[in-house]
């Protein structure tokens, strides 16, 4: 069940009753757009900015293409950065170490478009710059990590 938040205006519901909702849409053939909450995908999409899903069908997917997934019982929106075997990995933009490995029944859906917070811009995520930038940002981690280390020494 739900319970109201503190602005009286809106309903807070467990991820579990949401997810099924976006479930059921996708599985009735809409598209669903979502708001994203947390940080895991900076710099690209913020807290707050929603996406447009579409339900996946099967079949290839494109590398950098962002996806909904189920992960150890949880719903994560991560992008999709190679696949090993015949596991799919999937890493959040703004995470420097983290990746999980899925199968793609685990798969949810794909994102088609981004739509930032307090913006009319619509982001097309399938565009192959989008894909590629992403993959980019994952593939320099290492150096991420860095200079997030020395940042950190830095401030000291």
């Amino acid at each position: 069940m739900g319970e109201q938040s503190e602005d009286n205006q809106t309903r807070i519901i467990s991820n579990e009753l949401y997810f099924a909702e976006v479930q059921r849409m996708l599985d009735e053939g809409k598209e669903v757009r979502i708001r994203i909450k947390g940080g895991s995908m900076r710099p690209f999409i913020q807290d707050g900015d929603s996406v447009l899903l579409v339900a996946y069908q099967g079949g290839a997917l494109q590398r950098g293409s962002n996806l909904l997934a189920k992960h150890q019982g949880k719903y994560v929106f991560h992008r999709y950065v190679r696949k090993k075997n015949t596991q799919i990995v999937l890493a959040g933009d703004g995470n420097l170490v983290l990746k999980e490995y899925i199968n793609s029944a685990d798969i949810i859906a794909v994102a088609s478009s981004h739509f930032p917070q307090n913006s009319l811009v619509e982001n097309d995520l399938n565009h192959r710059w989008a894909r590629l930038r992403g993959l980019a940002w994952y593939h320099i981690r290492l150096l991420r990590r860095i200079v997030a280390k020395l940042k950190h020494i830095v401030q000291r």
